[in-house]
């Protein structure tokens, strides 16, 4: 596998970048935070759809990209003479994910789990393995060496995968600890051989005392049967004795209450005799009194003639009185008519002058405003003449700077002895002609100044007299509508007169005579008191009719119920009902319910004796199955901790043979290529199944901090790629042809980075494309072919 291109929109710090990737020691260079290990992030992400480490995905958005913007990274790869093309992309605010696969330009497979799954599938590698197998970083080179030997052990477990191994045959180990405390725990609570029996036997003495209590009860409820059968029979007949008497006991209501509605009726009849008597007498004192009625409702007519007449009288003199305020109002109204009249004369003569005003006003204004006219026109000729002045001013001066060697400012040709005719004519014009011009327009502008204020003096004059003349207009305007005001009451006034004068005219037709009224008052009070008497006893007699029918209808109802009373009576004495005999049949029913309800509460108290057997019953069984569950689950961890006893062993045969298998292979890579590398000086290096690292100097082993920091270095380099090759031996992905370091420079002094560089010019040639990540600008020229951010 080799990288070809790669194209990345909106994807961190890049809003759109391509690389096409060529072949050989390709140098990936840039100052610190350029961007150069978000290369390989990106290829890690269009490859396996994460980043190197997983996160927020919107922090993979780049800082000055919208939501609508898309993020997007493609590569094209070469995988065993095939090229490939995968493209991932997140849209959207939710960063939506999507993902396509390309092999020779034809899609192949879409979505984002569906190309991942692909990806692993075609190189035979997870994200992990990819990473621990292609890329190595300058820490991890250093630790090789640097690391205490139990933390150098766990690095390159987890770089060569075996940490999983690891983690595995501990959880096992846990495991099988937790399963064997679990059985022993069980075992404490599991019942032993005699309590099984012995709780075998009490479920037997149980079902059996059970059987015999319920023949028990079956006896008991047919015994149970009879009697209740018997008590209904007794029941029948008190229920016959009960409506006996309640037929009897209804008779006796009925005629009890006849007898009432009677005695009733009989104090009505007393009461209504005694009324019509009462009625009959008042009847004759109100015929008695029918004269002096006729003469009250006499007196009641001319009483009302009367209070008309005194309305009439009332009325006049109150008119009268209104006469006389109506004559004082007429002559003021008259009095106030003529001095307004006066007041009003000189109307038309200050409307006529205040309109001359006016008019004389409005043409001073228009006369000012031609004279400011004419001012602005005349000032702006004047700045005119001025600028031209100025203008020639800045010209004679420039010439006299220049000096008699510079050109004529009109036709551009050399001055020389011309240049002092030039100067002169210059000044000539500017006082001659110009400044002549603005004497004479200034003495313009100051005979038209004193003209627009004088005019402006005269205005304000005319104004003082325009404004006195329209507060005179305005007071006798105000005086006219008093004016209006004071004729139109006038004539109201005078209307109102005539119109009383006519009315009391009519009223002296009317004669009212206050003696004769009181009079007539007096008789009509001592008239009032015998005409109530007379009203109340009329409203009293209306009743005598309504009497006399209701005691005919009282004498009808008694008549009627004695005739009731006798039938009831006789269908009283006909109903036989005895007393004793009814006593003696509740007393029988009593004892028949109290002796069915005996048997009830014995066979209520048998069937809780089955119940209770019954529980302990189904407790005790239920412990015994308790005990036979856990004895299964004891079972079934005993099988689960012997399976992993067997997988225990298992793993551990096949991390022997792993190690034993890894080690060497590690091993001999190293040595062939540290050899090439030191061109022969050091044949061997050799890692121990616990991944220490010997170097063998003229056959003898000696430990790897015995050597110079460049050869370190050149060690941990060549250990590194022998692990990244031996991970790819083990994963089956033989076709991967590129490795990547980041930052294997570090801290190293020229020469040693020199060194480093010469050793991957040695091995290039088994990698068709090695990748160097640097900040050092200054090595760029030692690569084939250069990526600088």
């Amino acid at each position: 596998m080799i990288l070809t291109r790669l194209h990345l929109e909106n994807f961190k710090k890049y809003t759109s970048y391509d690389i096409d990737f060529g072949e050989g020691l390709i140098g990936i260079i840039g100052k610190n935070g350029s961007g150069k290990s978000t290369i390989f992030e990106a290829i890690l992400f269009s490859l396996y759809g994460e980043a190197k480490k997983r996160g927020n995905k919107e922090l993979l958005r780049n800082s000055y990209s919208s939501e609508k913007d898309a993020v997007v990274v493609e590569l094209v790869f070469e995988f065993e003479s095939t090229e490939y093309k995968v493209v991932r992309e997140f849209r959207g605010k939710a960063m939506s994910a999507n993902a396509k696969l390309f092999k020779n330009g034809e899609l192949t497979t879409t979505g984002a789990k569906e190309v991942t799954t692909a990806i692993i599938k075609l190189t035979g590698m997870s994200k992990d393995a990819f990473m621990h197998t292609l890329f190595a970083s300058q820490k991890e080179l250093t630790s090789l060496s640097s690391l205490k030997n139990e933390d150098r052990k766990k690095m390159i477990r987890r770089l060569l995968g075996l940490e999983k191994i690891d983690f595995v045959e501990k959880e096992l180990i846990d495991k099988s600890r937790t399963l064997k405390k679990e059985i022993d725990a069980f075992r404490e609570v599991l019942l032993s051989d005699d309590e099984i029996k012995t709780k075998q036997e009490q479920i037997k003495q149980n079902q059996d005392k059970k059987h015999q209590l319920i023949k028990d009860e079956q006896n008991k409820t047919k015994e149970l049967i009879i009697l209740k059968d018997k008590e209904s029979l007794i029941k029948k007949e008190l229920d016959v004795f009960v409506k006996t008497k309640e037929q009897k006991q209804k008779l006796q209501a009925g005629l009890d209450l006849i007898k009432s509605n009677k005695s009733i009726e009989l104090l009505n009849e007393t009461k209504l005799i005694a009324e019509v008597h009462e009625l009959e007498h008042k009847k004759e004192s109100l015929i008695s009194l029918e004269g002096a009625k006729k003469e009250y409702l006499s007196l009641q007519e001319d009483l009302k003639n009367q209070e008309k007449l005194k309305e009439h009288y009332l009325r006049r003199e109150g008119l009268q009185k209104e006469q006389d305020q109506l004559r004082d109002q007429y002559k003021k109204a008259k009095e106030d008519i003529h001095t307004l009249e006066k007041e009003c004369e000189m109307f038309e003569q200050y409307s006529f002058d205040h309109k001359n005003l006016e008019q004389e006003l409005s043409i001073r204004q228009d006369d000012i405003e031609a004279k400011h006219t004419i001012e602005k026109e005349i000032q702006i000729e004047v700045g005119s003449e001025q600028r031209i002045i100025d203008e020639t001013n800045a010209k004679i001066k420039a010439l006299e700077k220049l000096g008699s060697e510079s050109e004529c400012p009109i036709c551009t040709r050399p001055l020389l002895e011309e240049y002092d005719n030039v100067i002169s004519s210059l000044n000539a014009i500017v006082q001659g002609t110009h400044q002549k011009k603005i004497d004479e327009l200034n003495k313009q502008l100051k005979n038209v100044t004193d003209q627009k204020t004088k005019l402006i003096d005269e205005k304000k004059v005319k104004e003082k007299e325009f404004a006195e003349l329209s507060k005179k207009l305005n007071i006798i305007e105000s005086k006219q509508k008093d004016l209006t005001n004071a004729k139109e009451h006038f004539k109201q006034v005078e209307l109102k007169g005539l119109k009383n004068k006519e009315e009391l005219k009519e009223l002296e037709n009317y004669s009212y005579d206050p003696k004769l009224h009181t009079k007539m008052l007096k008789s009509f009070d001592e008239l009032s008191h015998k005409y109530k008497h007379i009203l109340a006893l009329e409203t009293e007699t209306k009743r005598l009719d309504s009497v006399k029918k209701d005691l005919d209808k009282t004498l009808a109802n008694i008549k009627d119920l004695e005739q009731k009373y006798k039938e009831k009576e006789q269908q009283f004495s006909k109903v036989n009902y005895d007393e004793n005999a009814h006593k003696q049949k509740e007393s029988e029913h009593s004892q028949a319910l109290k002796t069915v309800e005996e048997q009830t509460e014995q066979i209520h108290k048998i069937k809780v004796e089955v119940a209770s057997i019954e529980g302990e019953i189904k407790t005790i069984q239920s412990s015994l199955d308790n005990n036979e569950t856990q004895l299964k689950k004891v079972q079934s961890k005993k099988d689960d901790l012997q399976d992993y006893e067997k997988i225990k062993t298992s793993l551990a045969e096949f991390k022997t043979r792993l190690n034993s298998k890894v080690a060497p292979r590690i091993s001999a890579i190293a040595s062939e290529m540290y050899a090439r590398i030191t061109k022969g000086k050091y044949q061997h290096i050799e890692v121990s199944n616990d991944f220490d690292f010997f170097i063998y100097d003229e056959s003898k082993k000696y430990p790897i901090e015995r050597f110079s920091g460049g050869e370190v270095d050149l060690a941990n380099l060549v250990l590194r790629i022998a692990i990244s090759k031996t991970l790819t031996e083990l994963s089956g992905a033989s076709s991967i042809g590129f490795l990547a370091f980041d930052e294997v420079f570090g801290s190293q002094d020229e020469a040693r980075r020199m060194e480093i560089l010469e050793a991957f010019h040695t091995i290039k040639e088994q990698y068709r494309q090695i990748f160097l990540i640097s900040h050092e600008m200054e090595i760029k020229e030692m690569f084939e072919s250069v990526v600088e951010l």
